[in-house]
């Protein structure tokens, strides 16, 4: 576990000195502040907008957190052969893999918590109280999708180059939550073969609409008892399982 905690936190000293980590945050906050205004522009309420609107800056901030952090810091040291200088201390490159996963998960979790701070702030302001339980519901999934794609991204970096880690990484989130168009493609199917392929893209796919609870948020309806309970547990297993693959590839490496 020390090494592991050692490796996380060189890590998260690594990725808040990257300048691109700031200027995904501070986009991300002047968004939210502009989306104030963007209630009289709405039928919808302006709470409902800011809701929406805020959650969906969020999830987007999250995702090009995990790629730019996610990518950058793994890909850009086993691209650039830094990792050798790391790897030829006694750490296993499991507990690297997993000190890796660790550093970029606090870092994205204490960025999600900056966020969310103005982004709750600005609900408070608009409505003239606290939100409702089911605004921290969703920034918690967001949190727990974001471990998904931190994950992906440190499997994607395992067996190509940052640039195209990258592309598979952004291409994972949408084929995550385009799932549900998948299942329902595969119904209609006729060519069995065809069938076949999108059902079994539609089991190796994650389906990352289990942490989008933003329609439940802004028209503030009921949640079925435990779904962010087992949301959460899909996606921490998800997770394990790509960091599982991410260790094995990792291993087989030739560094």
């Amino acid at each position: 576990m020390r090494v592991i905690w050692l490796v996380a936190l060189n890590t998260f000293k690594e990725t808040v000195r990257n300048k691109v980590l700031y200027n995904i945050l501070l986009v991300a906050a002047v968004a939210l502040l502009l989306a104030l205004s963007f209630g009289d522009l709405s039928v919808m309420s302006r709470v409902q907008v800011m809701s929406d609107f805020g959650l969906a800056t969020m999830s987007l901030t999250g995702l090009l957190l995990a790629v730019f952090i996610g990518v950058g810091v793994l890909g850009t040291e086993i691209a650039d052969k830094t990792v050798y200088g790391v790897l030829c201390k006694p750490i296993g490159r499991t507990q690297f893999i997993a000190g890796k996963f660790a550093g970029l998960f606090v870092t994205l979790v204490l960025n999600f918590i900056l966020i969310a701070l103005v982004f709750i702030t600005a609900i408070t302001y608009l409505a003239g109280r606290m939100p409702e339980t089911g605004i921290y519901a969703a920034v918690f999934l967001l949190m727990i999708e974001m471990a998904v794609i931190i994950a992906a991204a440190i499997l994607a970096s395992c067996f190509t180059t940052p640039t195209l880690a990258a592309i598979f990484t952004l291409a994972f989130y949408a084929a995550g939550h385009l799932n549900d168009l998948i299942t329902l493609s595969a119904d209609v199917q006729a060519n069995p073969v065809m069938r076949a392929i999108l059902v079994f893209l539609n089991y190796a796919l994650p389906n990352l609409q289990h942490f989008n609870i933003r329609t439940q948020v802004v028209f503030d309806l009921a949640l079925p008892n435990g779904f962010v309970l087992l949301s959460c547990l899909y996606g921490l297993l998800y997770t394990a399982l790509l960091l599982l693959f991410s260790s094995l590839l990792f291993a087989k490496k030739d560094l």
